[in-house]
């Protein structure tokens, strides 16, 4: 057996869509390539004009779980991503994209290597997920590099927490420069066809493109912070003023109660870039708006109640 490889008869998961994919016990999905060790198919939502998943047949959670005895798997992953697009005419390797999504910006569970061409075509709505070197997304050769720097654990658990830790510290949750690939901070410079309502220097406020609410804006700082998990008590101050545009564009617009303010939670959260959702009236949202928007909603977290938490935890749990 291939180094790094486990027998993965012993380690499927039955409730996970893509080990039933790469046990042949998912009919809809074509397979394009196989072999004992791993399976590669289409993604569903393709950000390119090929864009294809690696999956191990073995159960990996996340890219969290690996560490350097998995080199030589993730290696050969990337090599079964290159042949299909060879397999396909795509051979200037300048122009491909490879790289792991890292929770809680991935759709499954399960291990999955996204090989993307050509890269300069992917869709310019969908960049910002694949990203190379960012707190979504991390590039192959990049991800390789750090594994040979992460023992094989005596304790998995701890290790996937100090990869997570090493892999945050690293990329950073927060950036004063703009992030060019973010639909938000090109708002912030200019960049962008989109109406400002208001803006200081340190607030903008626009129109939602999909609005859940008769009234529905996005208050969205200019610093490129991830979302409202990277918050802590210090941010206390910006939360409010971000509260307090928001009051103040509804005003202008004659809306004065039946109001709901608040964050989506990562992984839900449609942009990675801190924005605060002021909808109204609250009451007459739709069924659908309300699972989106709803204070119920695992989704949707109210923006009192992210004060309250960092009034007494300085985090949003």
């Amino acid at each position: 057996m291939a180094e790094g490889m486990s027998d993965p008869s012993k380690e499927i998961n039955e409730t996970c869509i893509f080990c039933l994919i790469a046990n042949d016990q998912d009919k809809e999905t074509e397979v394009v390539k196989k072999n004992k060790e791993m399976v590669c198919f289409r993604d569903i939502e393709p950000a390119a004009p090929h864009h294809y998943l690696v999956v191990p047949i073995q159960h990996i959670d996340s890219c969290l779980s690996l560490h350097s005895g998995h080199i030589s798997l993730i290696k050969r992953m990337a090599k079964m991503g290159k042949a299909v697009l060879h397999d396909q005419g795509v051979t200037d390797s300048t122009d491909m994209r490879l790289g792991f999504h890292q929770p809680p910006y991935t759709s499954v569970s399960h291990l999955h290597l996204h090989v993307l061409a050509p890269s300069s075509q992917i869709n310019k709505h969908m960049e910002y997920r694949f990203t190379p070197k960012t707190y979504r997304f991390l590039n192959v050769e990049w991800l390789l590099k750090r594994l040979k720097d992460e023992p094989p654990p005596a304790d998995s658990a701890k290790c996937c927490m100090a990869f997570h830790l090493t892999l945050t510290t690293l990329m950073g949750t927060r950036d004063t420069s703009a992030s060019e690939d973010c639909p938000f901070c090109q708002i912030v410079n200019n960049q962008a066809d989109t109406e400002i309502l208001l803006s200081d220097d340190e607030l903008l406020c626009f129109r939602d493109i999909k609005p859940g609410a008769t009234h529905h804006y996005l208050i969205i700082t200019r610093t490129h912070i991830m979302n409202c998990k990277s918050l802590t008590g210090d941010d206390i101050p910006l939360v409010e003023r971000m509260v307090e545009m928001g009051r103040r564009i509804l005003e202008k617009n004659k809306v004065l109660d039946d109001v709901r303010m608040g964050f989506h939670m990562p992984p839900f959260s449609s942009v990675p870039h801190l924005h605060l959702h002021a909808l109204a009236p609250a009451s007459k949202m739709s069924f659908k708006s309300q699972l989106h928007y709803g204070p119920q909603s695992h989704w949707f977290i109210t923006v009192d109640k992210v004060l309250s938490q960092l009034k007494t935890r300085s985090k949003v749990k």
